[in-house]
């Protein structure tokens, strides 16, 4: 805990890293009693409960990871209406935002739109669930990998006097929500 605690420090707030540090580890407690409930097969009491018990709790989970992003944005937003460095704040928040509308998709895929393939699909087709699991996954990962790929002019940081100028202004206008 305390290592983690120290890696996140430059980048989130306090109530950012509590949340956390309690979600994080409260979502592998329930992958990992879903996988043991899921391999110990239908034969158990009350099986099809405890599964999508622990499919609520993975969600719920989920959609608590999503509220530091949303902090983090709104805390970049406001730090720019104050802070002289407009552009390059507006820059991070596009980023932010741009993060946060994938990994709500990828999270809405993943949990919800599997989970209903798995439902409804027959037991012959049950391997177009894991597939699309699969796809999805791969495809998140190479969209965060290009995202935060290390460049030599990263467009991001590279600022000059009119795009700070501009970026005050889109700051100014209440336009730029999620």
């Amino acid at each position: 805990m305390l290592r983690l605690r120290g890696r996140l420090t430059p980048f989130l707030q306090e109530k950012e890293k509590k949340v956390l540090m309690i979600v994080i580890p409260l979502q592998v407690l329930a992958n990992i009693a879903s996988v043991v409930i899921g391999e110990t097969g239908p034969f158990i009491k009350d099986w099809v409960t405890w599964n999508q018990v622990f499919l609520l709790v993975d969600i719920i989970c989920c959609c608590a990871i999503i509220f530091p992003i949303v902090w983090s944005i709104r805390s970049l937003r406001e730090t720019s209406k104050t802070d002289g460095k407009a552009a390059r704040n507006l820059a991070k928040l596009t980023l932010f935002r741009q993060f946060y509308i994938v990994v709500i998709a990828y999270l809405y895929f993943t949990r919800i739109v599997v989970f209903a393939l798995r439902t409804i699909a027959a037991y012959k087709y049950q391997w177009v669930s894991y597939a699309a699991e699969e796809v999805a996954s791969l495809a998140f990962y190479m969209v965060m990998f290009y995202m935060f790929r290390p460049v030599e002019r990263n467009e991001y940081f590279v600022l000059d006097d009119e795009e700070e100028e501009a970026a005050e202004m889109a700051l100014r206008d209440e336009e730029f929500e999620l």
